[in-house]
């Protein structure tokens, strides 16, 4: 495993999410963890995953990957939540939610846990300008666990590929959201997705030599077609776009500092 490797350090920012709801209901979603920089010394890290997965909530846990050296393992450990994981973590009316995680990481380390994880941070959110300058059609990556999939002897995750369904630029419906031409199943809510380009990548007058990572938004549901006696999947997913979370974001963060959330 070449740990430096960009793309396989995208794996690592992802946790599965295994939820009890109330009505005896058992689900599972994916998380990835978001760092909120604000200086070299110093960040905020969060659990972000849809409100929907642990909304009702009654028990649950989350598996996150062990490391020795800053090395990923093949071992994981199980933090166990309850109701009070949703509290006041909503992001405005978004279908998500924040989870601070600081508290969860150092008690871990108290107890010689060496959680390995990589985060997904506010720099590598598309800019106005770099939102305009996307094309209509953009390749898309996204990380997580289609219904429940996940490769537990390796603790990986599962990478999918798709394209742009609308426009990123585009709030679809009226929503602060675009579709995705993939495979997107119950399980891969709360998952994060990336324009990941290595080698060559379209611009709007032609075409970029190099490498292009960035964060363009989060998984929140599949869309199906219904009808009277099934449900089936029109292999498209909604995507919340990741400037409108990270709107949502600043807010939380102000209203956590000053404690009123």
């Amino acid at each position: 495993m070449n740990i430096n490797d960009l793309s396989t350090q995208l794996i690592y920012t992802t946790v599965p999410i295994y939820v009890q709801k109330y009505n005896g209901e058992e689900s599972t979603g994916t998380g990835f963890i978001f760092s909120i920089v604000e200086n070299d010394d110093t960040s905020i890290p969060l659990l972000i995953t849809n409100y929907h997965v642990l909304e009702n909530t009654k028990a649950g846990y989350i598996e996150f990957h062990i490391g020795e050296n800053n090395i990923p393992t093949k071992r994981s450990t199980k933090v166990k939540f309850d109701s009070s994981i949703v509290g006041d973590n909503k992001l405005g009316e978004l279908d998500l939610i924040a989870v601070p995680i600081a508290a969860t990481l150092t008690e871990l380390q108290k107890n010689n846990i060496n959680i390995f994880f990589r985060s997904v941070d506010q720099n590598i959110i598309p800019t106005d300008e770099q939102c305009e300058n996307f094309s209509a059609i953009e390749k898309i990556t996204f990380i997580g666990y289609p219904n429940g999939l996940y490769d537990e002897k390796n603790k990986i995750s599962v990478i999918r590929e798709g394209i742009t369904a609308t426009p990123i630029w585009n709030d679809f419906k009226g929503e602060s959201a675009f579709l995705i031409d993939a495979g997107v199943f119950p399980g891969s809510s709360g998952s994060p997705v990336f324009i990941y380009n290595q080698g060559t990548y379209p611009i709007k007058d032609g075409i970029a030599l190099g490498n292009r990572l960035l964060f363009v938004g989060v998984i929140s549901q599949p869309m199906l077609h219904n009808n009277v006696d099934v449900k089936s999947f029109l292999n498209l997913g909604k995507v919340i776009n990741s400037r409108a979370m990270y709107i949502e974001l600043e807010r939380f963060i102000k209203n956590l500092k000053s404690g009123s959330n």
